[in-house]
């Protein structure tokens, strides 16, 4: 049987080859998309009825795989893969990161964490244990969605690194719709880690804010963290019995300008 439509499907590719997606608008985008998973009919019908009903491209890639069947024209098949492609995505950039093996300065921290919480529905947050020489030893997520109780991360993030035998650590989550200003639990919980982790002679090297747009916040770069650590020390004397602090670079920090 005669596809009336792969010549403009061709069409279609060989400018995505050429140009990319860039000059592309939504429903084109989603035109494009949909060629890979809708055999022998005209996607550009199909994609202008999912952008109308979802609102936009992000809309359509954020709905429930039921909610799409509702389209009249998408099956179950297409459905199910538009509903997955944010989860394809994910999983290449987690991969992509396993080539990152050092951290050394909170821009470095926010391109390794972004790949794990930028386009997330909901608040994640994720660890990134450190050696002393600043080396990845893992990465893991520790909570999702919100909570009141500051005290039941903080614990897993103790336990982990306690069986991990690592002392520094990077801690990362997203505002998913918002900015990345710090709220007051935010500060609370940040301060909360460094008391506890100063208590045992470990460090907190940065805690990492992402907004929806991508902005970032860290801690570490507005002495936030360094002022917590001054407090802490009035509570226990932690020095003599700390552990190696990985090198971290952060604006005002004497090594600020290194790369």
């Amino acid at each position: 049987m005669k596809n009336e439509h792969a010549g403009h499907r061709a069409r279609l590719r060989e400018r995505v080859r050429k140009e990319g997606l860039k000059n592309f608008q939504d429903y084109q985008v989603l035109e494009y998309v949909l060629t890979f998973s809708v055999p022998y009919k005209d996607t550009n019908v199909l994609a202008h009825k999912l952008i109308n009903k979802f609102g936009s491209f992000y809309g359509v890639l954020e709905a429930d795989e039921e909610d799409l069947m509702l389209v009249d024209g998408l099956g179950e098949v297409s459905a199910h893969f538009l509903s997955h492609i944010r989860e394809i995505y994910h999983y290449y950039e987690i991969d992509r990161a396993k080539n990152v093996t050092i951290i050394i300065n909170p821009g470095q921290a926010y391109e390794y964490v972004k790949r794990f919480l930028i386009g997330k529905l909901v608040e994640e947050m994720y660890v990134v244990c450190l050696t002393p020489k600043n080396k990845i030893v893992c990465v893991e997520k520790i909570s999702e969605g919100t909570s009141s109780e500051a005290s039941v991360p903080i614990r897993m993030i103790v336990d982990k690194m306690g069986k991990l035998k690592v002392s520094n650590v990077i801690v990362a989550h997203n505002h998913p719709k918002g900015k990345p200003n710090p709220s007051f639990s935010d500060d609370k919980f940040t301060k909360a880690l460094v008391t506890s982790l100063s208590i045992n002679g470990c460090h907190l090297l940065d805690h990492i804010i992402i907004g929806e747009d991508g902005e970032y916040y860290s801690y570490r770069n507005e002495g936030i963290i360094d002022d917590y650590i001054e407090e802490a020390v009035q509570l226990v004397n932690f020095r003599s019995i700390a552990q190696p602090s990985a090198e971290y670079h952060y604006r005002g920090s004497k090594n600020s300008d290194k790369k």
